[in-house]
Formats: C-alpha cells, sequence, structure tokens
C-alpha cells in the first residue's frame, strides 16, 4: 500500500511538473512569434540588429570622407611629410619644423597625448603640431583633417626615436640672424 502512495505521489509530481514545462514553452512560443511580428522589440534597441546589408541599416550606409581628397599612396605622403618638415613659409618666422628638430632630432617615440614642456599641456600629436605652427612659427593652425596635418604626423611617427636628443635651439646657432631673428622671439623653441 505504501508502495502505491509513493508511485501515485511521483506521477501528480510528474504530471504538475509537465503541465508546468508545457505553459512555459507555450508562453515562449508566443513570446517569439509576437516579437517576430511585431518586430520593434529587437530593433529599437540595435538599429543594427537587422541585416546589416539593407539599405536602411546605418551601419551599412556609406562612410562620410575624412577629406575630399583622400591620401592613397604611401610614398606621395612620404614625399610631401619631407616636404613640409623643411617649410620655412608655413610660418611668418623664418622657422621650419627642421629648424629645432633636423631630420626627426628630438622627436620622442613616446605615444601620445604626453605632457609637453614647452607647452606646458599634455597634448595629442596634431596639438603639438599646431603648437609649434602657431607658436614658433607664427604660421596658422592646419586643420585637423588636412593632408598636412597628416602629413606631418606620419614624419614625427617615422622619424621619432626611442631615446630622443634634445631638440636644437635656433638661438643657439652660429648665426641665428641669418633667419628673420629667431632669438628675437620670446624662445621659439622654448628652450633657455
Amino acid at each position: 500500500m505504501e508502495k502505491e502512495k509513493k508511485n501515485e505521489r511521483r506521477r501528480l509530481i510528474m504530471k504538475t511538473v509537465y503541465e508546468r514545462f508545457l505553459k512555459v514553452l507555450l508562453i515562449a512560443s508566443m513570446l517569439i512569434t509576437v516579437g517576430l511580428i511585431d518586430g520593434v522589440s529587437a530593433e529599437g534597441m540595435n538599429p543594427c540588429s537587422k541585416n546589416p546589408c539593407m539599405a536602411k541599416n546605418p551601419c551599412a550606409t556609406k562612410n562620410i570622407p575624412i577629406r575630399k581628397k583622400p591620401i592613397k599612396d604611401a610614398a606621395m605622403l612620404k614625399e610631401m611629410s619631407e616636404k613640409l618638415w623643411g617649410d620655412s613659409k608655413l610660418g611668418k618666422a623664418g622657422l621650419s619644423c627642421s629648424t629645432c628638430h633636423p631630420n626627426g632630432k628630438g622627436l620622442k617615440k613616446e605615444p601620445f597625448p604626453k605632457f609637453i614642456n614647452m607647452a606646458g599641456d599634455t597634448l595629442t600629436m596634431d596639438q603639438m603640431i599646431n603648437f609649434c605652427m602657431t607658436n614658433p612659427m607664427k604660421g596658422k593652425a592646419l586643420a585637423w583633417n588636412s593632408q598636412e596635418m597628416t602629413a606631418l604626423a606620419a614624419y614625427i611617427t617615422a622619424n621619432s626615436s626611442e631615446s630622443a636628443v634634445e631638440p636644437a635651439n635656433p638661438c643657439s646657432m652660429k648665426n641665428p640672424c641669418s633667419m628673420k631673428n629667431p632669438c628675437g622671439m620670446k624662445n621659439p623653441c622654448g628652450m633657455k
């Protein structure tokens, strides 16, 4: 008799578990069906949840170009960077990047942003380039997306060394007055 009670009890428990399982399965299938028919719940959360090949998907849209004329030729970029590095016409002071950094002298292979003593601030590479453009060189800042900015950043990256020697000070040259008197400015290279 006790054995029959135990068996009956097991059957009731199994029946209850089975019924609950069917209810959960039914509810889950209804929710999945509603989600597929409505389509709003998943899509609203992630705009890229649709097929990424669809034209209306923001993740598949055409990119906005950085600049009107892209740089695609590495050799042309290297040539442009070397030309700009030595161009004293970038500013009004008669200085070029190579005045203080001949052949990249003084450029440390240290990741940007970093603290720059001359600026007294932590700068990105582009900010450092524009600091030199507007301060020692007395020129105009370069646009963040200009080919010139990319070329000068490429020069710095290619010519930086692990242990950089201090940059040159144009005021300590034998004849600094052959330039448009860089020593007349307030310490153009930030050195004493």
